[in-house]
Order: structure tokens, then C-alpha cells, then sequence
């Protein structure tokens, strides 16, 4: 039976590292984004969307990171402080660098998306020498996030992070969040997504995202066994592949890959559902729920983060996931 023996007894269970900013989250669906009234605030990225899902399930969180000294930097810090996340590893810049924003549309539930404004962004200028080796000694894992590697200092720093985990046997995970628009060239993000990804504990990304790693190694592989064989083979232990409606699937080391299916769900959107699987799927993990378990209570987060417009307020608590699954008459055993 699979399992990652996390050392609970450190102060943290879980550091997320990478970029926090602003979701802008439209106010009106079912039309295009000319047509948009308004907007409501969230602090938003993929790593600050997976701690606060985490910390809403009671995952004992802290985070890492780079944001501007300035009113949405204070925001980001303060809304993290208030869901009880650590925020000792953040740094506030003092360039003058503006937070990333993301601002939302839905106009139908497949036809939507954000427009990203990331370009010389705070979180990208955290440097090596920002981050604190006792912080990552006192967690039990660190979740990496992808497009923190896109560019320098932060990819350096999360090289950083990586090399004081190996020294303290520290989990690492990198959730892959492979954004074309943040790297230069396919080949420049295949090289550096190898070089983290061969350290790490837990690799969890789509198919799209592992034919970016694996683009100058096994060009148009869309053999999901294939790609979870090759990182095993690396280093990781554990390998998660989301295939949208087909659900997930996981490759362990010597066992016979799990799938896992979805809940069907009548979406608001897309977007947001992958970041609110890992904080599920995270959860399970650090509450020795067997990996199906994890897997399953990862897919409902997912299903309930789809029915609401901002990713961060759609992060569901424990019990609101054991309510929708009893609402659904579903259990562990038959999702």
C-alpha cells in the first residue's frame, strides 16, 4: 500500500512557495468581458490558491514568496495573515515592481479564462538569499510552484528552497502550473522543469503541461504511463496526471497505477478546479488517507471549487466537502 511518511511533528506542515497576486474576479457571467460591470478582489495565483485551500481544510500552512510594497501587497499579506497561513517567508519588494493580476471572465462555462499581467511582477524577484533555511527545516513539505521557475532571481531561489529540503528531508512537490507566456522558448522551460523536477517527492501537473517537460526529451509523448515510468525512474515517488473529464491518474513506484474519476458537476467555470484537487489531494495525504481516499476528497474540492466565480473563496472547508458528498450520495468508496 502506497504512503509518504511526512514528518507532522515540525511547527509547519506544508510550505507553498511562488507567486501570490490579485484575482480580479468578474462580477458578471454569461457575457464577454466588454460587456463586465464590475469586479470583486481575491488574492489569487496558484500557490496562494493552493495554501488557502489547504488552510481552509486545517493543513497547517505556511507560504514564500515576493510582493510590492504597496496597498495590494499589504492586502495579499493581511488576507493570508486572516486565513491563519504563515507568512514569515514573504518579502516585500522594494523596487517599485508591481503584484501579478488576473482578471476574470466568464462567459460560458468552457469559454472562459483570465487575462494575466505578470511581466517585471514582484513575486519573480525573490532571490536566493531571501530564503531562510530554518523555515524550510521546521516544515514537513514544500510545494513549488511551476512558473517560479520561469525566470531569475526566483528560479534560483527555488532551487534554493529544493537544495535546504534535501539537506533536511523536507517533502518537495512542485505542482508543474506550466504557463507558456511566462518562459521564453518550449526549450528553455523543458531544461529547467527537468532539472526540479528529477529532485522531487511529488509531481502533479495535466498532460498538457508534462508535454512542455517533456519536450526536448520525448517530443509529442501523450502516453501518460510513459511519463509517469520516467519519473519514477528519476526520483519521485508519487506521480498525479490530471486528464480533465476523464479525472486523474497516479503512478507509484512499484504498484499498478490508480485512477481516479470526477464528480459531474454543473460548472460556473473552469478554471481554479486543479489548484482546489491539490489542496484535497495534499490533505488526504498528510491525514494517511489511503491514495484513492486523497484522490476522491481531491475531486470533490475540485467539483464544489467549479461553482463559484473566485478560485481563492471557492476553496471548500472539511466539512463542506463531506456535506456535498452526502448531498451527492457519494463515498469514498464509489466517486
Amino acid at each position: 500500500m502506497f504512503s509518504i511518511k511526512f514528518d507532522l511533528s515540525r511547527p509547519i506542515n506544508i510550505i507553498v512557495a511562488g507567486r501570490a497576486g490579485i484575482d480580479l474576479n468578474t462580477m458578471d457571467i454569461n457575457c464577454d468581458f466588454k460587456d463586465i460591470s464590475g469586479y470583486t478582489k481575491s488574492v489569487g495565483g496558484s500557490p496562494a490558491n493552493i495554501a488557502q485551500g489547504l488552510a481552509k481544510l486545517g493543513v497547517k500552512v505556511g507560504f514564500i514568496g515576493k510582493i510590492a510594497d504597496n496597498g495590494m501587497g499589504e492586502y495579499i499579506k493581511e488576507t493570508l495573515d486572516g486565513a491563519k497561513i504563515d507568512t514569515n517567508g514573504i518579502v516585500f519588494d522594494k523596487t517599485g515592481a508591481p503584484n501579478c493580476v488576473a482578471m476574470t471572465y466568464i462567459k460560458t462555462p468552457v469559454d472562459c479564462g483570465s487575462f494575466f499581467y505578470r511581466n517585471g511582477t514582484a513575486d519573480l524577484l525573490l532571490e536566493p538569499r531571501e530564503i531562510s533555511e530554518d523555515y524550510i527545516k521546521n516544515a514537513a513539505a514544500v510545494l513549488l510552484s511551476g512558473t517560479a521557475f520561469s525566470e531569475s532571481p526566483s528560479r534560483e531561489a527555488m532551487f534554493a528552497i529544493i537544495s535546504y529540503a534535501k539537506k533536511h528531508k523536507t517533502k518537495v512537490i512542485i505542482d508543474i502550473d506550466y504557463r507558456p507566456y511566462g518562459w521564453k522558448s518550449l526549450e528553455e522551460s523543458a531544461i529547467y522543469y527537468n532539472l526540479a523536477l528529477k529532485t522531487c517527492d511529488i509531481i502533479i501537473g495535466n498532460r498538457e503541461e508534462f508535454n512542455a517537460v517533456e519536450y526536448l526529451t520525448m517530443r509529442d509523448n501523450r502516453d501518460n504511463y510513459k511519463s509517469g515510468e520516467t519519473f519514477l525512474n528519476s526520483n519521485a515517488s508519487l506521480v498525479i496526471i490530471k486528464e480533465g473529464e476523464k479525472g486523474s491518474i497516479a503512478f507509484i513506484k512499484d504498484e499498478e497505477p490508480i485512477r481516479c474519476g470526477i464528480i459531474k458537476t454543473d460548472a460556473l467555470k473552469t478554471f481554479g478546479s486543479g489548484d482546489a484537487f491539490a489542496a484535497g489531494l495534499l490533505y488526504g495525504l498528510f491525514n494517511d488517507m489511503e491514495l484513492l481516499d486523497a484522490m476522491k476528497f481531491g475531486s470533490a474540492c475540485a467539483s464544489i471549487a467549479l461553482k463559484t466565480v473566485s478560485c481563492a473563496d471557492g476553496m471548500p472547508k472539511y466539512d463542506q466537502v463531506i456535506r456535498y458528498m452526502a448531498e451527492k450520495n457519494l463515498s469514498f468508496s464509489n466517486i
